[in-house]
Order: structure tokens, then C-alpha cells, then sequence
């Protein structure tokens, strides 16, 4: 509720975005119109009653009772009903005048409209929603989806079939679960990744009655960035903590989600240096930054942000102190942030289509589907890293990991254990986290080698240390994640070893 002071103080700003002063109250339909047009914005406000419009004279209200009636009828004409912070108008009395106040929260999902109109307040004027604005928030609020949408500019030509079969593969091997349909276009469609158009219901040709949907391209399409030129992570590396100067590195990351988050994350790897310490006979290592905490937020900003913003790309911006990642969209109705970060709700995916298929892809994109932000921060704490910082900003969902300084000074093996200082390594080198086996050396140059030798490497190391992991298999062929998959998984096909443990504590054994 609003004191005296507060009121003052928006009485000498005069009528803004989220103030409408009246000075009798007006018919019910303009009254409407004000409440539903505060309804739709993310930030509400609030129509006085008992101020003269222009000069901000306080004139008080004849009869208080006609004025909170007028505004409680008004707020029920709106459709759905226009809430109010206080379930009754708040009456302040300013020197023997009464003023009356109703003011409305900020917008949490639910699309208003008074006289027919969906209505909007722009500056100090209610004015009627576009289309494209309607549709725009309807994608928001997720009463739309656009994932799951035909995109008619496309056809099955635009999707790359190899990357479908693969996936398919991939499915049945994770789930044990053999595809009971038999044709990958009717696999498609039943994840939502193809769709019949609009008013198709004759039989035909599969080309003619099926269009990729929007999830299906980023998820598996030839060049998605043909057909959503926002589709992409634009990442920037700068030798100053500002971006003032130059950057030295920009990279505009396209492809599919998987392909993109792949490269930003060699993007990171080839930035990060991982220092040092000596503890006895131990060598500790402390990277600057968790590259899980980061891979996680990659994952989230592809994943999770708004696709209906044509033209604005996820955006990564390494700085010598710091990395933030920006998200296109802010979180969805209903998600409080403060909420998230102590763990106490669970995040909703905003394009559940493509979470759901990535959680089955290779790269184990999605295991912790509604709780990253957690992860992230427990990764931070586990490294004894900085913790991560989380915010809503122009529009856009904010990550900023902070920088941990690593002493350059090289080890001196003649100091006493207390003494010993960090040490860089090449930023080629950098680990996720520190492997539970020996850590293989990278091949000086690994894209000579193919697929068989690339195996026997594998091979010989589990005949000498027991077991790899995925990570230790990729420093030591110098692969992605994807290929060390799919390499060691044909190892298991082959049964030249057994898959142990899920996800990423997985290992393979002899």
C-alpha cells in the first residue's frame, strides 16, 4: 500500500507508464480499458482517483463508495477478471481529501482484454495490441507454441536424414526401447518435429503433407540459420574487462542446438587456463572458471530461451574477470528467480519439444532438466569458484561467472608445501573437473588419425589404467563429445568393452 510520502512522490512525476490520474471516476468501460492496459505489461500500475489530470491538483472524490464500486466493477468487466495487489482499493486521505487507489501487479501470464480488445499501455496512452504483439506474448507465456509450428518456408530436403537416423539409433540404445515405427518421418511427427499442414487431411505424399516444425530444424536441420536468423551464439573474447578495447576472438556459432553448444564449449576451452597447486605428491588443479557450470548455462541459453525473438542470438562475452552469457527472454510466468537459486521450484522448460529431445541425444544435454541453476552454483562451491550471478536484464536472461586468479609464477619444488604457488598449463589442456583416473596426453596432431585407430588408443589405455571416460577419451583422441560417444559406444556394440555407470560418471571396461 502507498503512504503519504510514496504518493507525493508520483504526484510530482505526473502521469507515467504505470500512473493514471483521474480526477472523478469515468465511465466503466475507460476504466476497463486503464486496468486491462496495466494487466498486459510486465510491470502493472495503478489509476488514482481524485487527482485533477495535467496540474496534479489534489481535488479529492465526492463519494469514496462510488469510486471504489466504479473500479471493483470495471476490474470484473475485464476478461479474465483484472486483479489487484489489495482485493479493495486503497483510500488515502490527504488533508481532509480522499484520493482512491487501484493498483494492478505486474502481468503473470494471463493475456486481458476489455471492450474486445486485447489493450496495452504504451508510455501514458492504453492502446490495442497488434497481432505480431498478441502472438508475441501468447510465445512468452507459453499459451503458444511455436516450437511445435510447421515452419512452411521448409521441406523434408532441409532436414539432414543422417542426423535423424543417428538420433533414432541413439534413442533405442538409451531407452532399450526398440522404435516401433518403422518410418523416421512417422517417428518425427510423433515427437513433434514434423507436422502435417494446416487443413491437410487427405492421404498424399509424405513430402506434400509434412513440413519440418520449428523444433525439428533446430533440432535437426541442414542450416537452421537459413530460417531463424537468430538461431545462433555469437561469442566474444576481449583482453580488457569492459569491452572498451577490440576483441581479439569473435565467433558466430551456428548449426543445430547440439552442434552449437559443442563449439561454444571449445570456444571456452580454448580461452580457460587451468593453474595448479602442489599438495605432498598431489597435483590439485584450479581452472579459472567450472567448464560443467558453464557448459550447463550454454545448454539452458539454447535450450530454454525465446525463439519468437527473430534476429537476437544467445551472446557470450569473455572478459579477463569474468564470463556472461546472455539468453534471449526472460524467465516465464510464475518462475521467481530468487526461488530458483535456493533451489525451492523447479524451472519449466520453455520449449519442451526440444528438451525433450535433446535429453535423449548424445552429449547428455538435458540430466538436469529444472535444476541448473542449482548445479551450477554447487559446481562453483565444489571448485571453490566464485559463485555465479543470476539476472533479468533488457529482456534477456544474464549469467556472470566470475574469474578465479591463478598465480602465474612457476612451481618451485624447494619450497616448503605452504609456499607452493599455481602454475599455468596451455588453455588446450583445460578439464571439465579432475578425472578419477590418470589423465591421458593429447596426440600432438589427432585429426590424422581415424575412427579404428583412434580406437586401439582406447583400448591400450583401459589394457594400462582399467578403465576411460568419455573426457579422458576425447583429451586422448582430441574428439568432441558427440565422436567419443559414438566411438566408445561402438566399442560396446562390438563388445571390446562394457559400459559402466549412466551419464557422465559412465566408464568403459575391459
Amino acid at each position: 500500500m502507498l503512504d503519504i510520502k510514496t504518493f507525493r512522490e508520483l504526484l510530482e512525476g505526473g502521469e507515467t507508464q504505470t500512473v493514471e490520474f483521474k480526477i472523478q471516476p469515468p465511465r466503466l468501460g475507460e476504466i476497463a480499458e486503464r486496468l486491462c492496459g496495466f494487466a498486459n505489461t510486465p510491470h502493472g500500475g495503478m489509476v488514482i482517483i481524485g487527482v485533477k489530470n495535467g496540474t496534479w491538483e489534489i481535488t479529492g472524490v465526492k463519494n469514496v463508495s462510488e469510486a471504489v464500486d466504479s473500479l471493483l466493477k470495471a476490474a470484473r468487466l475485464c476478461k479474465p477478471p483484472v486483479p489487484m495487489v489489495e482485493a479493495y482499493p486503497q483510500i488515502l486521505d490527504l488533508a481532509g481529501k480522499k484520493v482512491v487507489i487501484a493498483q494492478v501487479p505486474g502481468n503473470r501470464g494471463e493475456l486481458y482484454q476489455a471492450g474486445g480488445s486485447f489493450l496495452i499501455r504504451k508510455g501514458t496512452e492504453t492502446v490495442p495490441m497488434s497481432v505480431e504483439e498478441v502472438e508475441i506474448f501468447l510465445y512468452k507465456t507459453g499459451q503458444l507454441n511455436w516450437e511445435a509450428r510447421p515452419n512452411l518456408l521448409s521441406t523434408l530436403e532441409d532436414l539432414d536424414e543422417a542426423k535423424v537416423e543417428e538420433y533414432l539409433k541413439q534413442y533405442e540404445r538409451l531407452t532399450g526401447h526398440r522404435n516401433r515405427l518403422p518410418d523416421k518421418w512417422e517417428r518425427l511427427t510423433k515427437m513433434q518435429c514434423l507436422a502435417p499442414l494446416t487443413g491437410q487431411t487427405a492421404p498424399g505424399p509424405v513430402e506434400t503433407s509434412l513440413r519440418p516444425t520449428n523444433a525439428g530444424l533446430l533440432l535437426f536441420g541442414i542450416s537452421p540459420r537459413d530460417f531463424f536468423s537468430g538461431a545462433e551464439i555469437v561469442a566474444t573474447y576481449y583482453r580488457d574487462n569492459s569491452g572498451v578495447q577490440r576483441y581479439t576472438d569473435r565467433q558466430i556459432i551456428t548449426g543445430t542446438l547440439p552442434e552449437q553448444i559443442e563449439l561454444a564449449e571449445a570456444f571456452f576451452q580454448k580461452h580457460i587456463q587451468v593453474g595448479a597447486r602442489i599438495e605432498g605428491f598431489k597435483r590439485i588443479e584450479e581452472p579459472e572458471y567450472s567448464l560443467e557450470a558453464l557448459r550447463e548455462a550454454l545448454v539452458n541459453a539454447a535450450v530454454h530461451r525465446d525463439y519468437s525473438l527473430q534476429g537476437e542470438a544467445v551472446r557470450v562475452f569473455f572478459y579477463t574477470d569474468r564470463i556472461e552469457i546472455h539468453s534471449p527472454g526472460t524467465l516465464p510466468p510464475g518462475i521467481d528467480l530468487d526461488m530458483l537459486r535456493q533451489g525451492l521450484t523447479r524451472s519449466r522448460p520453455r520449449n519442451q519439444i526440444i528438451a525433450s529431445v535433446m535429453r535423449d541425444m548424445p552429449g547428455h544435454y538435458m540430466e538436469r532438466i529444472g535444476s541448473g541453476i542449482r548445479f551450477m552454483l554447487n559446481q562453483s562451491e565444489a571448485l571453490e569458484l566464485p559463485l555465479p550471478e543470476f539476472k533479468e536484464q533488457g529482456g534477456e536472461f544474464v549469467v556472470t561467472f566470475f574469474k578465479r586468479e591463478i598465480n602465474q609464477e612457476p612451481l618451485n619444488i624447494t619450497r616448503s608445501q605452504s609456499e607452493l604457488p599455481t602454475y599455468f598449463r596451455p588453455p588446450a589442456e583445460a578439464p571439465v573437473t579432475t578425472p578419477s583416473h590418470p589423465r591421458p596426453e593429447p596426440l600432438v596432431a589427432p585429426s590424422t588419425l581415424n575412427r579404428i585407430q583412434r580406437q586401439e588408443l582406447a583400448l591400450n589405455y583401459v589394457r594400462e589404467h582399467g578403465a576411460i571416460t568419455n573426457y579422458q577419451y576425447r583429451l586422448l583422441a582430441g574428439v568432441s563429445e558427440n565422436t567419443a560417444l559414438r566411438d566408445l559406444d561402438a566399442l560396446v556394440d562390438q563388445r571390446s568393452l562394457r559400459a559402466v555407470g549412466k551419464g557422465r560418471s559412465r566408464k568403459y571396461v575391459l
